[in-house]
């Protein structure tokens, strides 16, 4: 078998190729870079959240340590770097995050974007302080997606890991294409469901969600979900080098 392997390797070295080994499953590494945003990020936050480290209530030190690690960062520097790529303006824009937890999207383009006007909401009070601390400029409110203001337009829409959660995700993104201001663009990201294995766990009745995941695109089924959706859009899919899958929605 040894022989058969190395005669096939010398027909194609012949014509230019050779055999690698494949690593889709290999993770993406995060860059010093990301590493230092994330021990920043904590820097910030953490104190809102200290006396937690006693009392074991939501959320610990610990547990945003670990949630917040330069892995998190990494993505949501990739996302930005996939809106400069897709021409997303965001420069001078109204910006808004829409589940912003404690605002490392939020700091990533203030540091980026230091003339965007920014702003957040959340559906806890903790997440909020915590975003206050990491992007101070910030416009924050307390707001669950159904009660998103009609009257508000923001130029671009973030909506991050949050489609997964959510009952009626179809609905969502109509709700929210409602908000987008004429010319503005819908950022969408998702984890990729051809791996995700995070379980449901409990109902929330009052926000319609899972604190656990009960939709999981592929790359494929995620393009079509949102063509189906919003035909008369512009519709840019694909996946962030962390495997999280990304979309822009934006008027033709």
């Amino acid at each position: 078998m040894l022989q058969g392997k190395k005669l096939v390797q010398s027909m194609l070295a012949q014509h230019g190729y050779r055999i690698v080994r494949s690593e889709s499953d290999a993770r993406y590494r995060p860059t010093p870079v990301d590493a230092r945003s994330s021990a920043s990020l904590l820097h910030e936050i953490l104190p809102v959240v200290q006396h937690n480290a006693l009392t074991g209530e939501w959320p610990t030190p610990e547990f945003l340590e670990h949630y917040f690690d330069a892995s998190r960062l990494a993505m949501a520097r990739l996302l930005l770097d996939q809106c400069d790529a897709e021409d997303v303006e965001i420069a001078r824009r109204r910006v808004l995050d829409i589940g912003c937890h404690a605002g490392c999207l939020l700091r990533l383009m203030r540091a980026r974007y230091p003339e965007a006007s920014l702003f957040g909401c959340d559906i806890s009070d903790v997440k909020l302080a915590m975003a206050q601390r990491a992007c101070p400029d910030a416009e924050l409110f307390f707001s669950a997606l159904s009660d998103l203001p009609q009257a508000s337009r923001y130029d671009v829409v973030f909506l991050m890991e949050v489609l997964e959660h959510t009952v009626d995700p179809e609905a969502v993104v109509r709700r929210l294409l409602d908000i987008v201001s004429s010319p503005g663009t819908l950022v969408l990201t998702v984890p990729d469901g051809r791996k995700d294995q995070f379980p449901a766990k409990e109902y929330n009745a009052e926000f319609d969600s899972y604190a656990g995941h009960i939709n999981f695109w592929s790359s494929e089924s995620w393009h079509y979900f949102l063509m189906r959706i919003v035909p008369e859009r512009k519709l840019r899919t694909g996946t962030l080098p962390t495997g999280h899958l990304f979309a822009t929605l934006s008027m033709n």
